[in-house]
């Protein structure tokens, strides 16, 4: 029943004479009248019906009525309130008069209104149904005859009896299906909270209306919040995707092998429903929550773009945040949103404005060790319950996301110096060596230096380290960046670019010479050596043939030249 309802049932059973309601539709209705009692010659039937310009100057003339000597024992509930003490401001006649009874019967003596042979019986009281207790009115909030009621949501108990009262209407008489309700209905009642009962059964008429069988009851509750049928986790495909990854994305992103193999684990787990399942359901955690730690310029970001696309078929699935712009305590207002009164308060927040336009997608929170620690504090909730609740109130869910946290600690950028004997992982350690002082790096700042190791806790073993990019993963790298060029100068100029192999092994021996700083670095090296003195050859060539040739590379004092030539001059 609706809160209305449930006021009704109470008063009658309190043996009001007269109960009324008002809302902005409906206008006056009569609820109950006892039997000893004629509403006709309390307050006109003529004044009961649908809302017109004039209903809310009868609700006056109602509230007044009620406190005349010798009245029934009357009850005026009027809901939808937040929308009257809205209109406070600029309120014409009929709302002033309403709110001037109002506020005299909030301050009147109580005495006034309790019957002599009944202390504590009022014989009118006005129930104002409000959306949140701040949206009445001081005058009326404060006043000695008042009293704020907050109606609690459901907790868990009662969420477990109204699940197994609507799961009854996805039931056959099969025991296996008993069997799966029974589940069903725990389900249900832990994964929501934060909702209504009257949500909860929504919740069961979507899955029977989407053919959702009980033991995918999960699965309706997050098409529910998300008011989206279709997921991605369900794709047929997805598994298909999933499995040619290890290729697919070997390809784009080179020389971390061990890397790719585990975020693909982790995602497939998901993608198979196995999230959650040691501990009985997925408690609306994000589908999966990866920590990619390493070197810098290995391939950790262009990971997170593949696994966009491969979930989610589109590279822009993906969401970057930047966490040393969030460095400061007040930042967190830029995450989640400022507080009501707030500059910015309309804005709402970067991250929970994303994730409810995106909902299916991966975010990525770039260097995480240097967000401000009470950032981190909301990532807690974010892992452990799947939801955070922006400056607005409103609670946006994360369920359906994947969580990628990136890191640079225990690497540095160079590799020689004294910080190489210091617990720094550099180029040319074997892997496990990198491995080890990465995870030691992450355990150090999150335990002793931030104090969050809950944080760590939640993350678990999703801990994926990169290694340092090889010699032959940068000479690769130096190619495929080529190749780009190559692609750029026939899409943009309309001509072939021939490099020849001379050219291309004096750019893979520059790039090669220190892998420090992974691809970034092997791509600084080809603008530098390559597409720099592209650019002025291109810029000082009087004309172009379909084929052009780069024959040569050479160094002049601080710069690079080359020699761009059709094959008929290169070959003279």
């Amino acid at each position: 029943m609706t809160t209305a309802q449930a006021i009704i049932d109470l008063l009658i059973g309190r043996r009001y004479d007269l109960i009324y309601s008002h809302d902005p539709v409906d206008g006056i209705r009569l609820e109950f009248h006892g039997a000893d009692v004629d509403p006709e010659s309390f307050f006109s039937s003529t004044h009961l019906g649908r809302a017109t310009a004039s209903t809310t100057g009868r609700l006056a003339d109602l509230a007044k009525n009620a406190r005349m000597p010798g009245a029934p024992r009357v009850a005026v509930i009027v809901a939808y309130a937040s929308r009257l003490w809205a209109e406070e401001h600029h309120a014409g006649p009929d709302l002033r008069g309403l709110f001037a009874i109002a506020e005299k019967r909030a301050n009147s003596n109580d005495a006034e209104d309790q019957p002599a042979n009944n202390p504590g019986r009022f014989d009118c009281g006005i129930f104002w149904l409000a959306d949140e207790a701040q949206d009445a009115p001081t005058w009326l909030s404060h006043a000695s005859g008042v009293r704020l009621v907050h109606i609690p949501l459901p907790p868990l108990g009662l969420r477990k009896a109204g699940a197994a009262l609507f799961i009854r209407r996805m039931q056959d008489p099969d025991d296996a299906v008993e069997t799966a309700a029974r589940a069903a209905e725990t389900v249900l009642a832990d994964l929501s909270q934060g909702m209504s009962l009257r949500e909860i059964d929504s919740v069961v008429t979507l899955a029977i209306e989407q053919g959702i069988g009980a033991t995918r009851i999960d699965e309706a509750l997050r098409s529910y919040r998300l008011g989206i049928l279709e997921s991605p986790w369900g794709d047929p495909l997805l598994l298909q995707r999933l499995k040619r990854g290890t290729e697919s994305i070997g390809r784009r992103v080179l020389g971390q092998p061990r890397a790719i193999q585990q975020a693909l684990t982790v995602l497939t787990r998901s993608a198979m429903g196995l999230t959650g399942a040691h501990v009985g359901n997925s408690s609306g955690r994000p589908q999966g929550i990866l920590f990619f730690a390493g070197p810098t310029g290995v391939g950790k970001t262009e990971l997170a773009k593949a696994l966009a696309e491969t979930l989610f078929g589109a590279q822009d699935a993906y969401i970057r945040f930047d966490m040393s712009e969030f460095s400061a305590e007040h930042s967190e207002a830029r995450l989640i949103g400022a507080p009501p009164g707030y500059v910015g308060h309309a804005a709402g927040g970067e991250l929970t404005n994303a994730v409810r336009d995106r909902p299916f997608s991966i975010l990525l929170f770039d260097e995480i060790e240097k967000a401000h620690p009470r950032i981190l504090d909301k990532f807690l909730q974010i892992l452990e319950d799947g939801r955070l609740t922006d400056g607005s109130g409103d609670t946006v869910y994360f369920s359906e996301t994947v969580i990628v946290f990136t890191s640079n600690l225990g690497t540095y950028r160079s590799s020689s110096g004294p910080e190489a004997s210091d617990g720094f992982a550099r180029w040319g350690d074997p892997y496990r060596d990198t491995e080890a002082k990465v995870r030691r790096a992450i355990e150090l700042h999150f335990t002793e230096h931030l104090q969050r190791p809950e944080l760590l806790s939640r993350i678990g073993d999703n801990i994926v380290v990169f290694d340092f990019i090889s010699d032959t993963v940068g000479r690769e790298l130096v190619r495929k960046y080529l190749a780009a060029v190559v692609r750029r100068v026939q899409t943009r100029h309309g001509f072939t670019l021939q490099i020849l192999p001379q050219v291309v092994d004096i750019i893979e021996e520059k790039a090669v010479e220190n892998l420090a700083f992974g691809g970034r670095g092997v791509g600084s090296i080809v603008e530098t050596l390559f597409v720099n003195p592209l650019t002025r050859a291109l810029m000082s060539a009087e004309k172009f043939t379909p084929v052009m040739v780069v024959g040569q590379l050479r160094q002049l004092d601080r710069s690079w030249e080359l020699t761009l030539a059709s094959p008929e001059v290169t070959s003279h």
